[in-house]
């Protein structure tokens, strides 16, 4: 036996889309959110000029919740808005067009961090995080643009010449076309798609419209160059080529190995609780240590005391940047992770440059068998050269160097900010600290990427992009204040979020 079953059945009453939810369902919880925020500054893009918008309210609710769900496509987010009842309900069981929905993501989400602030803050409110400490890390995140349409200048000249040649030639054949295909000249000695005037018009408008893209990547790829300083910056892949769908973005190795059109996606993070995001086009994540720091304290309106990061992080300007603003800094240098895997596997040179000992006052180093290396001279990289004049008669010199003398070329200054670093690191607070930055950044990595689905952004050019993030930023903390609500057993409706929201824009 089976129950009834009937499709077609009418219903006295229609029901409340809230009736077809459960009571704890994050559409609620993103409801409540929104309506406590704070936002002036979306709806002061509006003019008032033309037919009534949309609420802005409401649109920031169905994008919240579609990226919380995966969903980042406007014609998806669209569908959604007839086929799933969070979504109906957080529209007010509006239809939507998949139009509107870009438009409001592109024309009037550029203040984005200001709601991501608001996001921020009430986080710290509800105790789910000490926004004081953070941990840094940055992901490269595909572009919306592929390395095909990656162009250097050479490459540029090159076809630019053999697009003016078509030109040149298909400009010959209009005006002298029954010269040019007479006796003198046959078909088969021009391109078939120019033989036809229609077809050679069409030809003749995509050529001009490549070459007009490609003047764009020529003015892209000389600006590149004038920023750069020194000729290092100057050779750098990404100072050298331009990409004609994505100009902003970079190819990039990706952790597979393989080099894609990418952004460097930058983000702090406190208890899994992001405090700060940033997009760069520059592949390594060197020197944006400060940068991330300073967004973390402007979004959060607290001094950052504590911050985590890897190897990747640790330059000489970046660590005299906190020891300046009292910050404790974990960050190890390049080799530290190196040479400790080394140690554990007792296979490290003992008369490895790293078992020399550097003496500040007498500006030398001191060898594993207590020989003097004193300096002699200043190299253009920025290192000094220290050099042992005592190696004849050392014993275990054949184990040092083959060379006649040991010579050990460092930064003095850089060294004993490394060996400072170490000393905190080797410590047992200093371990146990360190080690929080993976379970703090890591999982919201994780999260951003497979469970937003945000592997490949699908907007182009920095500024979309970074509304794009933006977004699943703010998403990805809301759904870490919806799972602590629903373990605590509390109801959104409780809470005043006005009461624990500090508007940051006025």
């Amino acid at each position: 036996m089976f129950r009834n079953y009937h499709q077609n059945q009418d219903l006295l009453l229609p029901p409340s889309l809230k009736d077809c939810l459960p009571e704890d369902h994050l559409c609620f919880v993103i409801n409540d959110i929104v309506n406590g925020l704070d936002l002036s500054s979306v709806e002061n893009t509006y003019k008032d000029e033309g037919s009534p918008a949309y609420n802005p309210r409401l649109l920031t609710k169905i994008l919240f919740y579609a990226y919380s769900q995966g969903i980042r496509s406007s014609r998806k987010i669209e569908n959604s808005l007839s086929e799933n009842n969070a979504m109906r309900f957080l529209s007010g069981n509006s239809h939507i067009d998949h139009g509107t929905i870009n438009l409001f993501r592109k024309n009037h989400l550029a203040n984005i961090p200001a709601v991501f602030a608001q996001i921020v803050v009430c986080t710290g409110n509800l105790g789910m995080a000490d926004l004081t400490d953070i941990s840094i890390d940055g992901t490269k995140i595909k572009a919306s643009a592929s390395k095909k349409n990656l162009f250097t200048q050479e490459a540029i000249d090159k076809i630019e010449s053999k697009m003016k040649e078509i030109l040149s030639e298909a400009e010959l054949i209009d005006q002298k076309e029954d010269k040019a295909l007479g006796n003198k000249r046959g078909y088969n000695q021009i391109p078939e798609k120019l033989i036809n005037p229609q077809t050679r018009k069409k030809e003749i408008e995509k050529i001009q419209k490549k070459l007009a893209k490609l003047n764009r990547a020529k003015d892209e790829i000389k600006e590149k160059q004038d920023k750069s300083k020194g000729k290092e910056q100057r050779n750098q892949t990404r100072n050298k080529t331009s990409n004609t769908t994505d100009p902003d973005a970079n190819p990039m190795k990706m952790k597979d190995g393989s080099f894609k059109m990418a952004f460097n996606c930058q983000l702090s993070a406190s208890n899994q609780i992001i405090t700060a995001y940033d997009v760069t086009n520059d592949p390594a994540d060197t020197h944006h240590l400060q940068d991330m720091v300073k967004k973390s304290e402007e979004n959060t309106k607290q001094k950052v005391k504590t911050a985590k990061a890897d190897s990747s992080y640790f330059t000489e300007e970046d660590i005299e940047f906190t020891k300046e603003n009292n910050i404790n800094a974990l960050i190890p240098d390049v080799l530290y992770e190196k040479e400790r895997k080394k140690k554990q596997k007792d296979n490290l040179n003992p008369y490895s440059k790293d078992n020399f000992i550097y003496d500040k006052d007498k500006d030398e180093f001191t060898c594993p068998e207590d020989k003097a290396l004193k300096f002699k001279r200043h190299l253009t990289t920025g290192s000094d050269e220290y050099t042992c004049t005592d190696c004849t008669n050392c014993l275990k010199k054949s184990l040092c160097t083959k060379a006649k003398n040991r010579t050990v070329t460092l930064n003095p200054k850089l060294l004993i900010l490394w060996q400072e670093m170490r000393t905190k690191l080797e410590t047992k607070e200093g371990k146990d600290k360190y080690q929080e930055r993976m379970s703090e950044i890591e999982p919201v990595i994780g999260n951003i990427k497979c469970n937003q689905n945000l592997t490949s952004f699908l907007c182009r050019g920095k500024t979309m992009v970074e509304i794009e993030l933006g977004l699943a930023s703010t998403v990805h903390n809301i759904t870490k204040i919806f799972h602590k609500l629903k373990r605590e057993g509390a109801d959104s409706k409780d809470i005043k979020w006005n009461n624990i929201m500090v508007p940051i824009m006025a």
